[in-house]
């Protein structure tokens, strides 16, 4: 089995630059790594109980560990993490976990089953959105005790509360949600019942590479090496800079104030590549950009305004135009393409079709919308080209511009129009994207289950049942035939129109290699960036 030494050095070793006889020494010190990044996505902090989006992912699975990760070199595969081992019986619907002897957390206190179940439990005590995800797989707040308990010291036990592929029970596990505190530490900070929420928004308790020292939002993180990390980063302290500007981003890389850039453009991206003292890192990534419509909207409720929006857009302009190389056209499914099973769009730019629908709809001369969108590089210049598109078919959009924490705040309170937004599974199966966008069983306010379906006020009884049907279908080819039903279902029906995916570039001075780029934000690691 691989462990985590084995990943950390697979990490450096597919992010090393190629060594060179002499290398001049960057602007920032040797003790200290300096990384531009927009942070503005980070809304709640960074108790993995909370955090949700990209830049949360990427901090938490770096000074936190879980029972289990993904093989950074096959992400359909699982790798040990706190766990040496693991073995499934009655039947696959019991999963008994051996943890290391010996880890520590920053604190040193020991890591125990006890924390871990401690840690799961606490997920769903605090019922913020993570938690959602381990109610899809069946848990519930008052049947913990059953679902994750500790046999010893060293061994957790997770009784499955309902049949699931267990590649989705181990990725789920393998998440930031599946993050593992220190009980003690924690609870040493809890005030009002909160199991330490608020302290861990701005602090740590893990036992992961680094640990969380300061957050200023908009602004930046630092973490500095956990004491008692059992694989010690390479360099002592990382600097995350917020540089939302790709721009100034270049500008700091060239002149060595920054040994990464994680936010380039395109143009930025061309321009780097002909710099000698710099390299570039790729990984497919699974983020999509999507358009999402709030079916709250009367027209929206329409499905035909619903597919006239789907035939307006020019995705192939758009990336051509503002995202070459880095966002590229995927306008298909809930699917990234390279996610197995993942079925191509039927959808292109077709003007005269959206017209037409949109006459059938009732809709001859359009009707007026809006448009939320982040304020950052590429989303405005992605909002104001579908703006163009769509006053190309008659619909009048008024863009909404902001910062991406108060975008996806909104978002989730359901109560935008239309929102450019973007979503990258956190498994490479495809049971995680069909429940979030297909599952919406309860569409009131209070909905324990507030699915991407559920921001939209998307509900279509068949589709529910056939996500949820196929995530637990153990036989491989039927359960491919019914996810393919379900994209194609899904493109006809849903008010979600999926635009481009990712490629994640980043460029480092070639005297600060090591950055792992794993595909998606949880599996990026910075414990191998080093420094000469």
């Amino acid at each position: 089995m691989i462990n985590r030494r084995s990943l950390l050095m697979s990490a450096a070793a597919l992010a090393a630059a190629p060594s060179f006889a002499r290398i001049a020494s960057a602007a920032t010190p040797g003790n200290i790594v300096v990384m531009a990044k927009s942070i503005i996505d980070v809304v709640n902090g960074f108790d993995p109980a909370e955090a949700y989006v990209g830049t949360d992912y990427e901090i938490t699975s770096n000074v936190y560990r879980m029972l289990v990760t993904l093989d950074p070199e096959d992400g359909t595969k699982y790798v040990g993490d706190l766990a040496e081992s693991w073995k499934f019986s009655d039947g696959g619907m019991t999963i008994t976990f051996k943890l290391k002897p010996g880890i520590l957390f920053e604190s040193g206190n020991p890591v125990t089953a006890e924390d871990v179940v401690f840690s799961l439990h606490r997920l769903m005590k605090l019922n913020k959105y993570p938690a959602a995800d381990f109610a899809q797989l069946g848990w519930t707040i008052d049947k913990m005790d059953e679902i994750v308990h500790a046999a010893d010291e060293l061994t957790v036990v997770h009784r499955l509360p309902e049949a699931r592929a267990h590649g989705t029970v181990l990725n789920t596990l393998a998440t930031p949600r599946g993050c593992v505190v220190d009980k003690a530490t924690v609870l040493s900070h809890e005030v009002d019942g909160d199991f330490g929420n608020e302290w861990l928004k701005t602090h740590s308790a893990g036992a992961g590479a680094y640990r969380l020292v300061e957050w200023r939002p908009s602004d930046r993180i630092i973490l500095e090496a956990n004491p008692n990390a059992e694989f010690p980063p390479a360099v002592p302290r990382l600097l995350i800079r917020n540089v939302p500007d790709p721009a100034t981003q270049l500008l700091l890389l060239q002149k060595g104030d920054i040994d990464v850039a994680r936010n380039l453009g395109s143009d930025q991206i061309k321009t780097a590549r002909d710099n000698p003292d710099l390299v570039e890192l790729s990984a497919d990534s699974t983020a999509q950009m999507n358009l999402c419509m709030n079916m709250a909207m009367p027209e929206l409720q329409n499905p035909k305004v619903i597919e006239a929006l789907k035939w307006a857009v020019d995705c192939e302009a758009i990336a051509k135009n503002i995202t070459p190389d880095i966002w590229d056209v995927w306008q298909a499914s809930f699917l990234p393409r390279n996610v197995r099973g993942a079925v191509p769009s039927m959808f292109q730019k077709d003007v005269e079709k959206a017209k037409a629908l949109l006459a059938e709809a009732g809709y001859p001369d359009g009707f007026s919308i809006t448009i939320d969108h982040f304020s950052s590089w590429p989303w405005a210049n992605v909002a104001q080209a579908i703006q163009a598109d769509l006053a190309e078919v008659g619909i009048k959009a008024e863009l909404i511009a902001a910062e991406t924490g108060q975008v996806i705040t909104k978002y989730r309170a359901r109560q935008h129009q239309l929102v450019l937004i973007y979503w990258a599974t956190n498994l490479y199966d495809p049971d995680y994207n069909a429940r979030a966008w297909c599952i919406n069983t309860d569409d009131s306010d209070d909905s324990p289950l507030k699915s991407q379906a559920w921001r939209n006020h998307f509900v279509d009884e068949e589709m529910s049942e056939l996500a949820d049907a196929a995530g637990k279908e153990l036989d491989a080819d039927k359960r491919m035939e019914m996810y393919d039903k379900l994209q194609r279902d899904f493109m006809a029906k849903a008010p979600v129109s999926w635009l481009l995916q990712l490629r994640e570039i980043a460029m480092h001075r070639k005297e600060a290699p090591g950055l792992h780029l794993g595909g998606m934000a949880y599996l990026n690691r910075f414990g191998g960036i080093s420094k000469s």
